[in-house]
């Protein structure tokens, strides 16, 4: 009988994509699939895997980022703050501050082309804050590719695995995934 899996994991990924995904990366799915068990055994043989994700992700990820391809998740039905409540508040902030524009607006205070520009900023202040928080916040397992969390709940520490290319499991690629916690 296999250990329970635990209720949060953290985990890094080296998404290769190929030219039919949704990532549209400029490459074969041959070349694809090769360059993902190359990564693999590279990682599995102890080479740096913050360069390797550097260096072949497809998986954007912000250049100062100590660990980039950086994901906590949270493991299905386990409760507590995760990404998805962090992108309903942001959302629920810039339905507010629409509302609050159309008021000004409305009332005379606000020309429509200065509501805009204020609401673009605002917008902008919260992409900014949600790519911050998408590195430290956890993501509940079921809003990721099941591949994803298959693979990366069934690692030990430390252990690096490959969630192959599926269309429903793994439908970006190979995501070439190592359990930091």
């Amino acid at each position: 009988m296999s250990a329970p899996e635990p209720d949060k994991i953290t985990i890094q990924h080296c998404l290769v994509s190929f030219k039919e995904t949704p990532v549209e990366a400029d490459r074969s799915k041959d070349d694809a699939q090769a360059l993902a068990a190359q990564i693999l055994e590279r990682a599995q043989g102890g080479e740096d895997f913050n360069a390797l994700v550097r260096e072949f992700s497809d998986d954007p990820s912000p250049e100062d980022h100590p660990q980039p391809g950086t994901y906590h998740m949270l493991n299905n039905d386990v409760e507590g703050l995760d990404f998805g409540q962090v992108i309903s508040d942001l959302n629920g902030r810039a339905a507010e501050k629409e509302e609050e524009l159309k008021k000004a607006i409305d009332g005379g205070s606000l020309e429509l082309e200065a509501a805009q520009a204020q609401m673009e900023a605002f917008v902008a202040e919260l992409q900014a804050e949600a790519e911050k928080m998408q590195s430290t916040t956890p993501h509940p397992r079921a809003a990721m590719v099941p591949g994803f969390g298959d693979v990366g709940f069934g690692l030990a520490e430390g252990e690096v695995g490959l969630a192959s290319f599926d269309e429903e499991k793994s439908p970006f690629g190979w995501h070439v995934i190592k359990r930091l916690a």
